[in-house]
This record gives C-alpha cells, structure tokens and sequence, in this order.
C-alpha cells in the first residue's frame, strides 16, 4: 500500500493510471505460527477434504489465512487513498490472484482447489455492486475487459484471447449472467 500511495503522489496531476499491485501475500514462506500470533486458534482452521486434518496442517492453514487478512488490508488502504483523493468512483479495481492454494493437491494441479481463483471487480458508479457473478471466465479476460472499459482497441498485431466482462459487469443481474460461459480450460 506505501508503494500505491508514493505512485499517487508522484504522478502529475489526476491523469489517468494503471497501477499493478502484485503482492508476494500470500506465497510461501510463512512465518510459523503468525496465523496463531494474530489470535486464530486451531479450531478455526476449514481443512480441505484431501489434507489430513492434523495440528501441523491447522496451524499452516492458519498461517496462510494471516497471509490473505494482510493482503485484504492492503487492498483496503489502497482503496482509502482513493477515496481520500476522490478518484475511487473513476477507477476500475481488479483483484484477483494467479493461482490456487500453495497446498498439496492444489497449486500448480488442475483441480478446483488449483484453478478456481477469487476475482473482485469494481467500477463504483459505473457498474452496480453487491452481486455474485458464476459465470465461468480466465484470467485472459482481464485484459479483453480493461481495453473494453477504456474504449480502447487491442492491437490488430496481438489479437486478444479473452473476452471482455464488461457486459457482465453491466448487468444488474446476478448469478449466472452469460450462459455461453459455461467452460474453462487449463
């Protein structure tokens, strides 16, 4: 969050940005016992039905949920220094992450603990909040949908493998939106 709020500063008036917050929250390694620290107990710990439900299992479950609380409070600082400039309802803000849990079974293995990622989009002002969208989409169609909300074309030269999600975000519908999205591939 320090390295968004140094970039607002920095940059010349209020043009328009892009700014990529990559955070190395929540990969490994964790320091040992910090979910415990923070005041969660063993008992808290969701165990995947295909890890043994055992202490040392719990308590890296609980670590790794310390990282995703620091991540989420980043996210909500980053979110405060936009509304504390007043650019929060113009700007598109994407979250996401770039795979699944670093557990066995998981990360890097094409299983829905591996591939099924979270993905939060907000326009405030723009699109309506507050809903819950199933409809299947890739990471590739992050890229189709922020040319789309920047009225912008994709390069002829390096046509887009994904489609934009604008639409979707339009709607004020939630559940299943575009039926046509009922695949992934990976």
């Amino acid at each position: 969050a320090a390295g968004f709020e140094r970039f607002l500063k920095a940059r010349p008036g209020k043009k328009p940005f892009a700014f990529w917050f990559g955070s190395s929250d929540p990969h490994r390694g964790y320091q040992k016992g910090s979910g415990r620290k923070a005041g969660k107990t063993l008992s808290q710990a969701e165990v995947p039905p295909f890890l043994p439900d055992t202490p040392e299992i719990r308590d890296d479950l609980l670590d790794y949920a310390f990282e995703i609380e620091r991540f989420d409070r980043d996210c909500g600082k980053m979110l405060e220094l936009l509304e504390a400039t007043g650019e929060l309802e113009e700007t598109i803000i994407i979250v996401t992450s770039d795979n699944g849990m670093p557990f066995p079974y998981a990360k890097a293995n094409c299983t829905e603990f591996g591939i099924h990622m979270p993905l939060a989009i907000s326009w405030a002002g723009k699109v309506p909040g507050a809903r819950k969208v199933f409809d299947l989409v890739d990471l590739l169609d992050v890229t189709a949908t922020i040319y789309a909300c920047a009225g912008v074309n994709p390069p002829h030269s390096h046509p887009l493998a994904g489609r934009s999600l604008l639409a979707m975000l339009r709607s004020k519908k939630q559940g299943w939106i575009e039926p046509e999205r009922d695949a992934v591939f990976s």
